[in-house]
């Protein structure tokens, strides 16, 4: 599979279309307005800090992407080019140690007004299924304990999860 033009017409759970697609770098000012409609909670518990505005590096880093070792895939409601990002996720490999299998950090955020809508599974699936085409054997992410709607998701995925807490966060390895 060619992460880099991933085009896949999905239904969320009340039967509403959903269109999930690679990020492209053109995707740098619907990236940003996505951004700023997301609620300071949601940036936190994605960030983990407060960050009201994307810098121009953040956006380039964010949407230029290798599709190897950095993958990303947005959510939007419709096919048009142009049309508004509600959801993304993105993975990244890192960097490999001898004798351990290839592994990725995940990372899901959906907009407040689309969430609990199934955006951030049909997201995550599609994700996964790129892990795997890439060798990834072990995807983990760091999850605040507050954030429940991420431990729903990943625990709703069909897929092993390993959980641990360390310093406050909750590590969970698929």
């Amino acid at each position: 599979m060619d992460a880099s033009h991933v085009a896949v017409n999905d239904i969320t759970r009340e039967g509403a279309p959903v269109y999930v697609r690679s990020i492209r770098a053109d995707d740098k000012g619907r990236l940003a307005a996505f951004h700023r409609r997301l609620s300071a909670e949601s940036v936190y518990l994605r960030f983990f800090e407060f960050k009201g505005e994307l810098s121009p590096s953040d956006l380039r880093y964010l949407t230029e992407l290798d599709f190897e070792r950095r993958v990303a895939l947005v959510a939007t409601l419709d096919v048009a080019p142009d049309a508004s990002i509600v959801g993304v996720a993105r993975f990244d490999v890192l960097p490999d140690r001898a004798g351990t299998p290839r592994r990725a950090e995940l990372g899901i955020v959906v907009e407040d007004a689309h969430q609990r809508r199934g955006i951030g599974t049909i997201l995550l699936k599609h994700l996964l299924a790129i892990a795997h085409d890439r060798g990834v054997a072990e995807i983990t992410a760091e999850v605040l304990p507050q954030n429940t709607r991420m431990l729903e998701l990943v625990a709703g995925s069909g897929v092993p999860v390993q959980r641990s807490l360390e310093e406050g966060v909750i590590r969970l390895q698929l």
